[in-house]
């Protein structure tokens, strides 16, 4: 809807008094057909001056080499020159790309392609004009690094083709070679630090030696292959002991063999000494043996009697006795072997507990020196290990890689790369096309300004254009019958400003309390409920501010909830105040949040405390902007929840779409349209009204708010439970 400038109307909506003034295009177009020739000479003007700079402006040439880096840990002594890389740190490569237009780099440049002399970076050969002539020089120098790659491009720009190649290529030696230096320097650096250390290790590792030799000489602790003598000494008598009683045993138990053998006397002799290893029994057991058996062949034949019977028993007896006389002098031996073996298990017995005893008493001495030998350890091998480092350091400072190298050198370009003739000339168009549109506008907005009258009244639907539009209609007199009840609203509601929730609720709750009497006559001239079949619907909408659309909707609805009457109030208002954000906040859920964010159904509606109000938004703060095109969707909740609601009110707000007014129309049993107090009897306000109620028969009549001066602080606060 369109109507003359309303302060109190807000943007976007169909009561928008920037929607007032209606431009014909076709005399639009008309008026720039007959100021084609200054939109063109305009035009021509630019692109003039375009093409002249294009030739005259000092021409600039960009010459770019490439250098790749190379994160691999390069190290020319070992097994791998080159050592692969898990992964590099972006912010590495973003240093390498600072480091090509570093002071350092460009320093290099500037003195070895004496700048210093050169009068495009401001050089007059003055070597106090350093610090400008860099400042100058870097201003022609960036460096880019490609997508994804370790690939930086050295750009230079020159008024010389040539020079701009060879300067580029100047910063890229430049900085491979600062970074060569920079790890040469780093190196460096860490050997001057580790020899200062080295003399002090050495000192250290030296004077702990010197007090582990020290105590060694006042403690009388001697070592041998680095262990204590007195050690070594208890462990070779342990040694002996356990031979000496072995020894002592194996003779004892010799002993008592022969011995035993020896006492038998007679008997099988043969057997008796098998276990004896003598080499003298052996030889007299074989001889013993063969008697015996040649005695045993001679008594079957010749018989006991027989002389040679008597020779064999005579050498058998002469073979008893020396084995037995043998046998004795064994026993004799191993009786003498067995005193010797423990009259050594004694003695060293007695040296193994002497032994033990003086270990014992040097045990805590023992126990300091291994302390100060593990310190003198330690320090002499961290001495060891700086020598070592410092030697590699010392090494590495001549054995540097650089982590950069150019794999493609700048070449001279062929081309400047500024001006651009074809930009330049594009731009210049567009801007003599705009200026020649702008001066042609403001020659002719004369044609353009509409005749003094009452403004036409149309429906528009913002998606599919015009809906509907009534014949201009003429101004109609006043009627103050149309006028149903005047609400006094807070000047901040009135006038549309921007205030925050808590102090819109409270200014709404200041108007239900201060116009009880008018919002009780305004209800008592509606639609009553015993005179409709469901509940009374009663749709709200207008010119004023949103906030004084939504402060009486929401007094409407508190005087019928009095009445005993469940009352339902629909905020579909899509202004900057309304009675959902007022009252329930920005982020509740609405009805149209369950289709299009699947809100839970019963998360949508709050009752308001100390009135028998549910409050339902049409749609979260993020979806309102949506509520012009789901008239049907309101409607349906509107049918699916009348039997549980006496009464329901509906806040369409100033910014109403036609579809959206159109489908609640359909099922209202009261229009009623709120206009501001000071425009109600104008006649534009009567003209709208008496057009729209020709097309709604159920337009009961307007409200007007009146802006007060009084800010309601102490009204009771309108707030909701869920």
């Amino acid at each position: 809807m369109s109507r003359p400038s309303d302060p109190a109307g807000e943007a976007g909506g169909a009561f928008d008094s920037a929607a007032s003034d209606s431009i014909d295009l076709s005399m639009l177009l008309a008026m720039l057909r007959r100021q084609v020739l200054l939109i063109l000479l305009v035009a021509a003007l630019f692109v003039g001056a375009g093409f002249a700079y294009s030739y005259l402006a000092d021409k600039v040439y960009q010459a770019t080499a490439r250098v790749l880096l190379d994160p691999r840990d390069k190290q020319l002594v070992g097994e791998e020159v080159v050592r692969p890389t898990q992964g590099v740190d972006l912010s590495w490569i973003e240093t390498q790309v600072d480091l090509v237009t570093a002071t350092g780099t460009l320093r290099k440049v500037v003195e070895r392609e004496h700048l210093i002399d050169d009068p495009e970076f401001g050089g007059t050969g003055n070597p106090a004009d350093l610090d400008a002539v860099m400042n100058s020089f870097a201003r022609h120098v960036r460096a880019e690094r490609g997508a994804q790659t370790y690939v930086i491009d050295v750009i230079v720009s020159s008024t010389s083709a040539e020079k701009s190649a060879r300067l580029s290529n100047a910063v890229a030696d430049a900085f491979i070679a600062s970074l060569t230096e920079a790890k040469q320097n780093a190196a460096r650096q860490a050997n001057i630090l580790i020899a200062r250390q080295i003399d002090d290790l050495k000192a250290k590792a030296r004077e702990a030696e010197d007090r582990v030799e020290a105590y060694r000489r006042e403690n009388n602790v001697v070592q041998v292959d680095g262990r204590p003598v007195d050690e070594q000494t208890l462990k070779q008598l342990n040694e002996a002991n356990v031979t000496a009683r072995l020894k002592a045993d194996e003779a004892s138990s010799r002993l008592a063999k022969l011995d035993a053998i020896a006492r038998s006397g007679g008997g099988d002799l043969a057997s008796a000494l098998s276990s004896v290893d003598s080499p003298v029994l052996g030889r007299l057991k074989v001889e013993y043996a063969l008697a015996l058996r040649q005695q045993a062949e001679l008594q079957q034949t010749l018989g006991d009697r027989h002389p040679r019977m008597q020779a064999i028993d005579a050498d058998i007896a002469r073979s008893r006795g020396l084995i037995k006389q043998e046998l004795d002098t064994m026993v004799a031996r191993a009786r003498v072997d067995a005193d010797l073996a423990k009259s050594q298990v004694a003695s060293s017995a007695a040296a193994l507990a002497a032994a033990t005893n003086k270990v014992s008493q040097t045990s805590d001495a023992s126990i300091a020196l291994r302390d100060l030998e593990g310190e003198a350890t330690i320090r002499r091998d961290v001495y060891r290990a700086f020598v070592a480092r410092a030697q590699e350091t010392g090494l590495q400072e001549n054995l540097q890689v650089s982590d950069a190298r150019i794999i493609s050198p700048a070449q001279v370009p062929l081309y400047p790369s500024w001006p651009r003739k074809k930009i330049i000339l594009g731009l210049a168009g567009i801007g003599g096309l705009g200026v020649g549109f702008a001066l042609a506008l403001y020659r002719g907005r004369s044609r353009l300004d509409r005749p003094q009258g009452t403004p036409a009244l149309h429906l528009v639907d913002d998606a599919a254009g015009p809906k509907a539009e009534l014949p201009e209609a003429r101004p109609a007199p006043p009627e103050p019958g149309n006028v149903l009840a005047e609400i006094g609203v807070p000047g901040s509601l009135a006038s549309g400003d921007v205030v925050t929730e808590e102090a819109a609720g409270e200014l709404m709750g200041g108007v239900a309390v201060d116009s009880r009497p008018a919002f009780q006559s305004l209800a008592d001239q509606l639609m009553k409920p015993a005179d409709t079949e469901g509940p009374a619907v009663h749709v709200l909408f207008g010119t004023a501010a949103s906030g004084a659309i939504a402060a009486v909707a929401y007094g409407l609805a508190r005087v019928m909830a009095e009445q005993s009457a469940e009352t339902l109030l629909i905020d579909a208002n899509s202004g900057a105040v309304t009675t959902g954000s007022s009252l329930l906040g920005r982020d509740v859920s609405g009805i149209l949040d369950l289709d299009l964010r699947h809100a839970e159904a019963d998360a949508i509606g709050s009752r308001l405390e100390g009135a028998s109000i549910v409050l339902l938004p049409a749609a979260s703060a993020r979806l309102r902007h949506q509520i012009g095109f789901h008239g049907e969707r309101l409607v349906e909740t509107i049918r699916d929840v009348a039997d549980g609601f006496q009464r329901v009110v509906v806040d369409l707000g100033p910014s109403c779409p036609p579809a959206l007014f159109s489908s609640l129309v359909d099922i209202a049993d009261d229009v009623v349209m709120v206009v501001d107090a000071e425009e109600a009897d104008s006649p534009e306000i009567r003209s709208m009204f008496a057009d729209l109620r020709r097309l709604v028969p159920d337009l009961r009549g307007m409200v007007a708010a009146r802006a007060t001066s009084v800010v309601v602080d102490d009204a009771p606060p309108a707030t909701a439970t869920a």
